[in-house]
């Protein structure tokens, strides 16, 4: 069958992944539905099996052996909410951090119609080219895609009234806000400590940023010539852990206690935003273990004093079983903690957390959890969190 054939079938499995959207919540705007339906997503995928394509999961389209994955097409289903929480206007400017393959710039496009402008910057110069391959083919020859370092932003055609970042960070570059005009809107994922990982929609209030809403999603970290990514400890030649402090010595203790044979304790179901955006805000010791010849991810809680370890498995992802088990290692302290920091977040919405950027050691007005950073430091607001 040719493509020219396919074309209804590829039509009808856009419309049930936009049907998709809309019944979990990630679409509900009119314009954001539209932009969705218009714009074929298997044309900034050629090569790519179309149930795969509709499936709307995130899609890893370039990898190096050393570093990873290093860029991809992300899961519709936080593209949505991310694209809904930049409340586009038509005419209006936006920059993108990260083109992937460019079907975000392509929605952005859409969004901003012809007195619009939209800029997307990547770092990796085949992205860049390859993305503009897919603009072209599909029609959308307005996307200006510059090859660049993301973290400096595009200087040339700021302010900007949106900015949106496709790759996460672990501190605001100062650059963005400076090329957001004065109420503009910055939308990128954050990570805060291991694991976890929040999209934040910041507005820009002089040379503060407060945020507008949260929502829980994870990206890939976003890459740059000049900028070093936090390195994860590696143990027992095949292992990586990443732990937002470290000690010494825990890359012994984890060798040690992962070689052993772990007690599996079923486990409960509970909110997959519970592990994968609050825990890692409240509790330092938690951890992300990695197998390198595995595309396997534990996520747990490392207890020194008791010399233990207590990993999930599986993680609970928005389309998969909420269901899991406990894997124990060593004594029980880690297991007792893990469980009673996810009874404490279980009924914590993500959604309800507000956020505060402030440049670096400047004084804040709430001092829930404080992260510092080089450019900024952020407080994030517990108080009205709690669902019910």
């Amino acid at each position: 069958m040719s493509q020219a054939d396919d074309a209804p079938g590829r039509a009808q499995l856009n419309a049930r992944m936009v049907d998709r959207m809309k019944e979990s919540g990630a679409i509900r705007s009119p314009q954001i539905e539209a932009a969705f339906r218009a714009t074929p997503r298997h044309l900034f995928l050629p090569g790519v099996g179309h149930d795969l394509v509709y499936s709307g999961q995130a899609l890893i389209t370039r990898s190096d052996p050393e570093k990873g994955p290093t860029s991809s097409s992300s899961e519709v289903f936080i593209m949505g909410p991310m694209l809904e929480a930049l409340a586009i206007e038509e005419g209006q400017r936006i920059l993108e951090i990260g083109v992937g393959t460019g079907y975000n710039a392509a929605l952005l496009e859409r969004l901003v119609g012809a007195a619009g402008t939209v800029v997307s910057i990547d770092v990796q110069a085949d992205v860049a080219e390859e993305a503009r391959e897919h603009l072209a083919s599909a029609g959308h020859s307005r996307v200006r895609v510059i090859a660049g370092d993301g973290y400096a932003g595009y200087a040339a055609l700021a302010p900007y009234d949106r900015i949106i970042a496709t790759a996460s960070v672990r501190d605001v570059p100062v650059a963005w806000r400076d090329q957001l005009r004065e109420g503009g809107l910055l939308v990128v994922p954050m990570r805060f400590r291991a694991g976890s990982q929040m999209v934040v929609a910041f507005k820009r209030a002089g040379d503060r940023l407060d945020s507008v809403g949260v929502v829980s999603g994870g990206f890939m970290p976003l890459r740059t010539e000049h900028a070093t990514l936090e390195r994860p400890l590696t143990f027992g030649g095949d292992w990586e852990l990443t732990l937002d402090a470290p000690r010494e010595g825990d890359g012994k203790l984890l060798e040690e206690l992962l070689k052993s044979e772990p007690r599996i304790e079923p486990f409960r179901a509970y909110p997959w935003q519970v592990t994968f955006s609050l825990i890692g805000l409240v509790e330092p010791d938690w951890i992300v273990v990695r197998q390198k010849q595995r595309p396997t991810t534990w996520w747990g809680l490392l207890d020194r004093p008791s010399r233990s370890v207590a990993l999930l498995w599986p993680m609970p992802l928005p389309l998969a079983s909420p269901r899991s088990s406990l894997l124990i290692y060593g004594g029980s302290g880690a297991r007792d903690r893990l469980v009673a920091r996810i009874d404490e977040l279980a009924d914590v919405k993500v959604e309800g957390l507000h956020v505060r950027a402030a440049p670096a050691h400047a004084p804040h007005l709430s001092t829930d959890i404080v992260f510092e950073g080089k450019n900024f430091s952020y407080a994030i607001d517990w108080r009205e969190v709690t669902a019910g």
